[in-house]
């Protein structure tokens, strides 16, 4: 019978290490995690201790290796998450699509050649989830099939292994960490941290659609929508709106102001600005058709898409988010 304890209780004990094992395992997702890509920066704080904040807003949190649960103003949401590094995507839960964060907001978001044509022996690897044309913020990255690609016009040679990307011509290689979900490619490394959408064409400088091309009045999107962004450090402050009142009939008005104050060259200095603009509109699927007063016939890539933190309904224009003015339903 002695024996019969002392091997009960010695299995206990090698089971307590091995779930001691399995939970060692689980990555360590704390950290203060910032995006910068909805033109504001939304910061998340996860501390070690299962606390943590969310754009100021006390949370708590659990993960697990693939989940992470926030609970807020007693509300649980459950994310589906990857770690690569100091990068976290996170995706399901209450987003539409997935947001990526860097560790501190060292990582930039979206600059021009934010995919090099660069590389030198690409394998034979291939993920048939990135074949296709995506697109964001003005930039477009094309996957074909025989592991060559088209970045802004330029050629590139591409291998896949795992989760990693590497592009590349006759200057050199660069490195990416990437995830597929649905139609949403998110890019990390070489200094790019985005998120493009398949299947938009950027032809913000195109005429090729004509006066005459396709298109409706989509009325969900009549309303005022406004794009709002400031700057404070101890030296300067700056600030710049952008709004968009878009009419029912077929027109729109645009407005702009900025202005930049604070303390330099000894004294006091500052400067403002404002601009304005009137035309007509037309939405054809992931393309709105502006004919502006002052820059002419213009077509811009379009989006819906709901605020990340507070659900409120965006328009996404050439990449620009503008959240509405007026209380309005979420996007379904």
């Amino acid at each position: 019978m002695k024996t019969l304890i002392f091997f009960f209780f010695s299995c206990l004990i090698t089971f307590a290490q091995i779930g001691s094992k399995v939970q060692s395992a689980k990555p360590n997702l704390a950290g203060n995690w910032v995006n910068n890509s909805f033109g504001f920066e939304m910061k998340l704080v996860l501390n070690a201790d299962g606390n943590g904040s969310f754009d100021g807003e006390k949370i708590t949190y659990s993960s697990t290796p693939t989940n992470l649960s926030i609970k807020e103003n007693g509300e649980t949401t459950n994310y589906q998450y990857k770690l690569n590094g100091n990068i976290l995507i996170l995706s399901g839960g209450d987003l539409d699509a997935p947001i990526t964060f860097s560790k501190g907001g060292s990582v930039a978001v979206s600059q021009p050649n934010a995919i090099p044509t660069n590389t030198s022996n690409p394998t034979n690897s291939i993920n048939s989830n990135l074949i296709g044309t995506w697109s964001a913020n003005g930039e477009s990255v094309t996957f074909n099939t025989d592991k060559t690609g088209i970045y802004n016009g330029n050629r590139f040679n591409y291998s896949v292994s795992g989760n990693t990307l590497t592009t590349s011509d006759n200057t050199g290689s660069t490195v990416f960490s990437f995830s597929v979900n649905g139609n949403y490619l998110t890019l990390s490394g070489g200094g790019v941290n985005i998120v493009m959408q398949k299947g938009i064409t950027n032809t913000s400088q195109s005429n090729t659609y004509g006066q005459n091309s396709a298109g409706g009045i989509d009325q969900s999107i009549v309303g005022k929508w406004c794009f709002v962004k400031s700057l404070n450090n101890t030296n300067a402050t700056s600030s710049s709106s952008r709004c968009l009142v878009i009419n029912g009939n077929g027109t729109y008005e645009y407005y702009a102001e900025g202005s930049i104050s604070g303390y330099g060259g000894g004294g006091y200095g500052g400067s403002s600005s404002q601009s304005s603009d009137r035309g007509t509109w037309k939405l054809a699927g992931n393309q709105i058709s502006v004919q502006s007063q002052a820059e002419g016939y213009k077509v811009y890539s379009f989006e819906k898409r709901n605020h990340p933190k507070n659900g409120d309904p965006m328009i996404i224009i050439d990449g620009d988010p503008y959240v509405t003015y007026y209380q309005k339903a979420p996007w379904r």
